[in-house]
């Protein structure tokens, strides 16, 4: 069942075209449908990880008739923490994780992906937050370092803190208040360019014990 209120985060997505308007460099509002998760996920959620941003075309990590880098790297690293096979979206969303990005749209330079402008970041900054908190993740996990910026932004948790490196942020952690609980935030390598480099916490603080 679909709740109204991711429902109506999603449609605000779908109608947003700041970006478009503001004329942010690299970033491509698509003509027709946004790409978005195909579901909305069982609450609460055990681990939200957050990625940079949708392609323009091709791979999607929602979509499984395509081979996606991003979805291949994060199903190995979470299979190889857990002990156990995770290797479908079905199972993924089974197990309780789901995923959004941190930009809605396409960032794209001579028809490659390229890292989303930060005016793109700090414009989707609040339709991310206003996922996370229809999500009630529990944890929540920056895929690089796009998606760790746009946390921070909307924790208020300044970059003394995190440094410019994923080498240096993904070894610490934040407990950050979404809607009055306390949430435990990581940031790790995008699995997409560093797949054999995926840091992800340990089974016991997969599994929440």
């Amino acid at each position: 069942m679909v709740t109204a209120e991711w429902h109506g985060i999603q449609q605000v997505i779908q109608s947003c075209r700041r970006c478009e308007v503001e004329q942010v460099a690299y970033l491509k509002v698509p003509h027709g449908e946004k790409r978005k998760p195909p579901c909305e996920p069982a609450r609460p959620v055990r681990l939200h990880f957050v990625s940079v941003a949708p392609p323009l075309g091709g791979a999607y990590f929602w979509d499984e008739s395509n081979r996606d880098a991003v979805r291949a790297g994060l199903f190995r690293a979470l299979s190889t923490a857990l002990g156990e096979e995770v290797s479908t979206c079905r199972r993924f969303l089974d197990m309780r994780f789901f995923l959004t990005p941190a930009v809605k749209c396409p960032s794209t330079k001579a028809n490659h992906d390229h890292p989303p402008h930060r005016r793109a970041i700090n414009n989707c900054a609040a339709l991310l937050r206003d996922e996370l908190l229809s999500v009630q993740p529990e944890r929540i996990l920056a895929l690089g370092k796009v998606p760790f910026m746009s946390l921070g932004s909307i924790f208020g948790i300044g970059k003394d803190e995190t440094g410019d490196d994923v080498a240096v942020f993904h070894k610490k952690t934040w407990l950050v208040d979404l809607r009055g609980q306390k949430i435990l935030l990581g940031g790790t390598y995008f699995p997409g360019n560093n797949r054999t480099r995926v840091f992800l916490p340990s089974r016991k603080t997969l599994e929440g014990s």
